[in-house]
């Protein structure tokens, strides 16, 4: 080592002591900032929060309880910094906001101690005519911590200490054809970019995974009719074209999708509003190269797998029963890509609720919870998937379970500050028949209390 220079544990506490230090000198010029801006009124332009909150994380580092170490578990403290921008014109409309989210965990005393994540959202409106408006927006996330709503996303919500990047991007457009037809057109773009599930290994240490298993591109076109057979309901017909290109993979993992559905939005009463789809996903997996020397997942110099139609299904419910308290719910049944080497996709059961209620102006608890069940079948047999990927990778069928619940109670003490107790619990299950049936299974437990300013 240099003469001069700190070791490595040192140097990792002086940055989160920096980092901790930041945050509080900008929760004080933020508070200031606020006090001067209470009673203000109309919309703002510039809007800013930062979230000061001390917890307990019974498995931060989504450590598997079939791991042959003990599973860490640590005190942490956090902080979330937003910063939004906001502009609305005659014709147009931006809306800017960067988010960030840094987590110091003591116990684990190893390099990823720290774990941050950071969003970055835009959209941007323009309107031609009133009948006519496009839309371009673009969602980049780069985190290491698990977001478990990524799984629907072919990603399986574990800690990756080196980070992943996913970015989502879309161009819009919406037009009016008629009093009672309208149409919606859309183009989308997504980029996954992760290190895989991460590993753990004698030592008690972790070890981030390989990306080949994850990073894909994702391009697709959207076109929606929407009929209003009424001032309440409105029927649709919608045509969902999505293809997926693996990156350093299999060739047989490339596929395309096609999702044809009939669906309804309906009004009920001005409080509770109704959305149902169903129709059928057609699924299309390439396979390898047509070579007599080649196994691929059609069987011998085969070339692809036939394709597959899967029934397609989602409804979803909001009632807002009181000016700021609501509840919404939905369910779905489709095709959604895999975070497995030998499986391009998997059939997925998923059932999300959210509900916000206030007791009073000031007090309020704001819950949600996600279920996703992806079940999978083999697309190639034994000895096809062991010629592909190696003797023992093969799985047979199995499913993946993700659960999370978050429940946060919030108190108004100013305006511009708020008083936060919270709860999440994750639980995440991956059973299958042949070779490591429930590898990666985990629950996480995170308790907290903590401090919102507002701008």
């Amino acid at each position: 080592m240099a003469d001069g220079q700190a070791p490595p544990h040192q140097t990792r506490l002086i940055f989160q002591l920096l980092l901790l230090g930041v945050a509080i000198f900008s929760a004080g010029k933020l508070s200031a900032q606020i006090q001067g801006s209470a009673g203000q009124e109309g919309t703002k332009p510039f809007t800013a929060t930062v979230a000061l909150r001390e917890g307990y994380d019974s498995n931060p580092l989504t450590q598997s309880y079939q791991s042959t170490s003990d599973v860490v578990s640590s005190t942490y403290s956090s902080v979330q910094p937003s910063l939004g921008y906001n502009y609305t014109g005659l014709q147009a409309d931006l809306a800017l906001r960067y988010d960030f989210t840094g987590t110091y965990f003591p116990s684990i005393n190893q390099s990823y101690d720290l774990q941050y994540s950071q969003a970055f959202i835009g959209r941007y409106t323009y309107a031609f005519d009133p009948r006519t408006s496009l839309t371009v927006s673009d969602n980049f996330i780069y985190s290491e911590q698990p977001l478990p709503t990524l799984v629907t996303a072919g990603l399986a919500p574990v800690v990756n200490t080196q980070g992943f990047i996913n970015n989502l991007g879309t161009i819009q457009a919406d037009y009016r054809v008629s009093d009672r037809l309208a149409m919606i057109t859309r183009w989308n773009n997504s980029i996954l970019n992760s290190d895989g599930a991460a590993t753990y290994n004698n030592t008690g240490g972790i070890t981030s995974g390989s990306a080949g298993t994850s990073n894909y591109m994702n391009n697709g076109a959207f076109q929606q009719f929407r009929l209003d057979f009424s001032p309440e309901t409105v029927g649709t017909f919608t045509f969902d074209y999505q293809l997926y290109d693996y990156q350093n993979d299999q060739g047989y993992r490339d596929n395309q999708q096609v999702s044809l559905s009939l669906g309804a939005d309906q009004t009920f009463t001005p409080t509770i509003t109704f959305s149902g789809r169903a129709g059928i996903q057609l699924n299309d997996n390439y396979g390898l190269s047509d070579s007599s020397s080649t196994i691929s997942a059609g069987g011998l110099g085969s070339g692809e797998l036939e394709i597959g139609a899967f029934p397609f299904a989602s409804i979803s419910s909001t009632w807002n029963y009181d000016q700021k308290s609501f509840v919404s719910g939905g369910l779905s049944v489709a095709v959604q890509q895999s975070n497995l080497a030998t499986s391009s996709n998997s059939e997925a059961y998923t059932i999300n609720a959210n509900w916000d209620h206030y007791f009073t102006d000031k007090l309020s608890v704001i819950q949600s919870m996600f279920l996703n069940l992806a079940v999978f079948t083999p697309q190639l047999s034994q000895a096809q998937s062991e010629a592909l990927n190696g003797v023992g990778t093969y799985q047979g069928s199995g499913q993946q379970t993700t659960f999370t619940y978050q429940c946060k109670f919030s108190y108004e003490i100013f305006p511009y500050l708020s008083a936060e107790l919270g709860w999440s619990y994750t639980n995440y299950g991956s059973y299958f028949d042949v070779n490591n049936g429930n590898g990666g299974s985990y629950t996480r437990n995170q308790v907290y209390l903590g401090v919102r300013g507002t701008y």
